[in-house]
């Protein structure tokens, strides 16, 4: 039987690295490299956000300048007149910041 899952496949040099688009929960920048938390693992690759956002699917969404989240795994999303929170799976809390803010409310609009 084949794997359908969707793959995502993220430059490194002369390395590809190959995920599982349903295993990535979140990404966070740190300078020119990424930290890619996933379920079991996480993996640090030199590749900047822009390019990362590139390569990515689009349920794939940047929430601020260091973080990108995987919508699948977003729990509970808490507004208030000022700002905007997600809960990621885990208890993870991220700040939706105002120039991201559109795009994150334009996905949700049509889900």
């Amino acid at each position: 039987m084949i794997n359908s899952s969707v793959k995502i496949v993220i430059p490194d040099g002369n390395k590809k690295y190959l995920f599982d688009k349903n295993e990535i929960k979140f990404i966070k920048s740190d300078r020119y490299y990424v930290n890619i938390f996933c379920l079991n693992r996480k993996v640090l690759i030199r590749i900047t956000m822009k390019r990362l956002e590139q390569l990515l699917p689009s349920d794939f969404l940047r929430i601020n300048k260091s973080i990108i989240v995987n919508s699948s795994f977003i729990v509970r999303i808490e507004e208030t007149k000022s700002s905007c929170c997600i809960v990621i799976s885990d208890e993870i809390e991220q700040q939706v910041t105002e120039k991201y803010k559109p795009i994150f409310d334009d996905y949700f609009s049509l889900i």
